[in-house]
């Protein structure tokens, strides 16, 4: 068997069908996606007999993608119940099956956690020697996704190896597990290699790695290698880097360079093995109208595991984290989390307009505990990136100087602390501030909210009686709030005991 599959997925809409093939595409789970219109799909549904015009995406990929593929389609289609069949590939052109095998394993971004033991790198090195061809394909890009110093020592002696195969496995690998320059030289020699397969994997790797020195190798490659294929994919790499965004490596190079070009700078905190950086670079990163935005700022990585000083000196407290700075290293924005695009491209924006700054609004509101206005503006951020510790301070200056609420924010500030104090295990506290909250304000617009977080604070407090009569009284007014369920679950466990 060749280890390569087809996969089938049936949806409503071309646009729809647009939308899947990105979802397999950009995180490179797949290495092609056909779209085929005009299908008439005739089938059984919840007893009648249906019929309706669909469109069929074939997706080629390898068998070992097939669950990554199958949870990111599920995730992204519309329908109650997705078709998603995978048919094996018995048998195929042989250079059209290795290419299939090359880019998905060349293009592929995962990463595993680095606490895997080390008799599993070990496994994929002994496989790496195989009789078998797709053995050997899977070990590489088992190492590849286990990274680390060994992975990477093992892709660097493959690259001097005889064999053409490892050769190509190898510049395949090391960019994606390493971003050291020797090792960009290293597959940036593979552009010279006697056989054009490892020509093609290493325009392939180069065009993937984000790194602008590789721009002219790829143009030289483009015009003059030998082998068409290899000048094909150096073509379509070298519009894919031009499209991609130039990431500058240090955090000081950056911001001497925006002082230069008088630009801000998008900076990236993120954990090399971390599922939650790969999902937003794949997705949020990756996204064109957040490439294209981020080309007016100086980008630059920051890896917060080997820079812990750098984290700390902008209380960068998880991965991933974007920093909208100033040339002088000033904060204007930051975004943390897998954030949705359009809240990052809200927050570029911010910064571009060149508002004040998150630390101004802080030595504002330090400065004047009555700035009701900067208070309450530094304590909504710091909430927003999860930093509730340095928001409980603001948010009593908001309550403590605007007991009218002639500002609007007094009510909200009474619910962020009354959940900042839930969250540090102060329920008694917690309660108070809903139940004043309530009292004040009975026609809060979030009285829902407030009401379930009040039952649970007084549950939690141990009274029972007092906790069950604030999440009946949300359950009687508020029948259609989505925290309903969620009440209705805490009534039924109240009950049980």
């Amino acid at each position: 068997m060749s280890g390569c599959v087809v996969g089938m997925v049936t949806c409503g809409s071309k646009a729809e069908a647009r939308a899947l093939a990105r979802a397999v595409l950009e995180p490179k789970l797949a290495a092609c996606v056909n779209i085929v219109a005009g299908v008439e799909s005739h089938y059984w549904w919840q007893g009648k007999l249906e019929r309706s015009a669909e469109c069929l995406l074939l997706i080629k990929t390898t068998q070992a993608k097939t669950a990554a593929v199958t949870r990111a389609i599920k995730a992204a289609h519309s329908y109650e119940v997705p078709e998603i069949i995978f048919v094996r590939i018995a048998r195929g052109e042989s250079r059209y099956l290795k290419w299939l095998r090359a880019a998905v394993a060349a293009l592929a971004l995962l990463c595993v956690a680095s606490s895997l033991r080390g008799d599993v790198i070990d496994d994929a090195v002994k496989q790496l020697r195989s009789g078998n061809e797709e053995a050997r394909a899977e070990a590489a890009e088992r190492l590849a996704q286990l990274g680390g110093e060994r992975a990477v020592k093992q892709f660097r002696a493959m690259i001097a190896s005889p064999g053409a195969e490892a050769r190509q496995m190898a510049v395949s690998g090391l960019l994606r597990v390493s971003e050291a320059d020797e090792d960009l030289e290293l597959v940036r020699g593979a552009l010279q290699d006697k056989e054009s397969l490892v020509r093609w994997s290493a325009a392939l790797a180069l065009g993937q790695s984000g790194r602008r020195e590789a721009v002219p190798w790829l143009e030289t490659a483009a015009k003059s290698d030998a082998s068409e294929l290899v000048r094909e994919v150096a073509a379509e790499s070298l519009v894919k880097l031009r499209a991609q965004l130039f990431w500058w490596r240090s955090l000081d190079a950056a911001l001497k360079e925006a002082r230069k070009t008088k630009q801000f700078v998008l900076a990236y905190f993120f954990v090399p093995e971390s599922a939650h950086c790969r999902q937003f670079e794949s997705v949020v990163l990756a996204a064109p109208e957040v490439a294209a935005r981020a080309r007016e700022f100086v980008c630059v990585r920051v890896d917060a595991t080997t820079h812990p000083s750098e984290a700390s000196r902008y209380d960068v407290r998880g991965a991933p984290t974007v920093l909208l700075l100033d040339g002088e290293g000033v904060e204007l924005a930051r975004a943390a989390g897998v954030v949705e695009k359009e809240r990052l491209l809200a927050r570029m924006a911010q910064a571009r307009r060149g508002s004040e700054s998150f630390r101004e609004l802080q030595r504002r509101a330090q400065r004047d505990p009555s700035d009701v206005t900067a208070n309450w503006k530094v304590a909504e951020t710091c909430l927003d990136e999860g930093r509730e510790d340095l928001a409980e301070p603001h948010l009593r200056n908001v309550i403590g100087h605007d007991e009218a609420n002639r500002s609007g924010w007094t009510a909200d500030a009474l619910l962020a602390l009354g959940v900042v104090l839930g969250h540090q295990g102060r329920h008694a506290q917690a309660a108070y501030c809903y139940e004043q909250l309530l009292e004040r304000w009975p026609a809060f617009a979030r009285k829902d909210k407030v009401l379930y977080c009040l039952g649970l604070s007084r549950l939690a407090m141990g009274q029972k009686e007092k906790g069950r009569a604030a999440l009946e009284q949300l359950a009687r007014e508020f029948p259609d709030s989505a925290v309903v369920k969620q009440a209705g679950q805490a009534l039924e466990k109240l009950g049980a005991k």
